[in-house]
């Protein structure tokens, strides 16, 4: 599956996110397209001066500003705010340098216990700021590999994550999780794309 969906040319570079901006990108982004998800991370960035700023902010004022449309938004507002208080309250600092010192697994696992963690937040912040060997899966990315038989039908996110690092090479997580969620995210639209279509003719 992953050299089929290689032909369709190689994914970006990997280039290492801040933690805190990994998560607060992450938790925006779950079962939504990347470019929905990056206006939000943007307008996040130009609202407020820093995430000490967006921590002490009200679910409310957060939700209104990314606008009330925007798929699951509680639960997004939710996650982002409980998760940076709780580093605050852990780390008595707003930032994940001490998780670079630790194991990777001893960091995994504090991502793991903040407060209304998704598994695609908590591997998308261990891949993308600390270079561990996570695989972010939404449930766009699982309805895709389990239509490629790739996983069993019944997996749940967390039994796909973790075949799928069971699975792949440290070196090969990064390319992978790239090259499905882009054939997800293309799967997922070609339905809207057609709706919308039919609805115009």
């Amino acid at each position: 599956m992953l050299r089929r969906l290689e032909r369709d040319g190689k994914p970006e570079a990997f280039t290492p996110l801040e933690p805190l901006w990994a998560l607060v990108r992450a938790a925006m982004s779950y079962d939504v397209a990347d470019g929905r998800a990056e206006d939000a991370v943007q307008m996040i960035g130009r609202e407020f001066v820093d995430l000490n700023e967006l921590r002490v902010a009200t679910d409310l004022e957060i939700q209104g500003l990314l606008g009330v449309k925007y798929p699951e938004i509680k639960t997004r507002v939710a996650m982002i705010t409980l998760a940076l208080n709780s580093i605050f309250e852990r780390e008595h600092t707003m930032n994940l340098d001490r998780l670079k010192t630790i194991s990777k697994r001893d960091a995994r696992q504090f991502l793991r216990e903040l407060p209304e963690m998704h598994p695609y937040v908590e591997a998308f912040t261990m891949l993308m700021a600390f270079e561990g060997t996570a695989m972010p899966i939404d449930n766009m990315m699982l309805s895709y590999l389990k239509a490629q038989k790739a996983v069993a039908p019944a997996a749940t996110l967390d039994e796909a994550q973790r075949f799928m690092e069971h699975h792949l090479k440290a070196e090969e997580i990064y390319e992978a999780f790239r090259l499905i969620r882009r054939a997800a995210s293309d799967a997922a639209e070609a339905p809207d794309k057609s709706k919308r279509k039919g609805q115009s003719a």
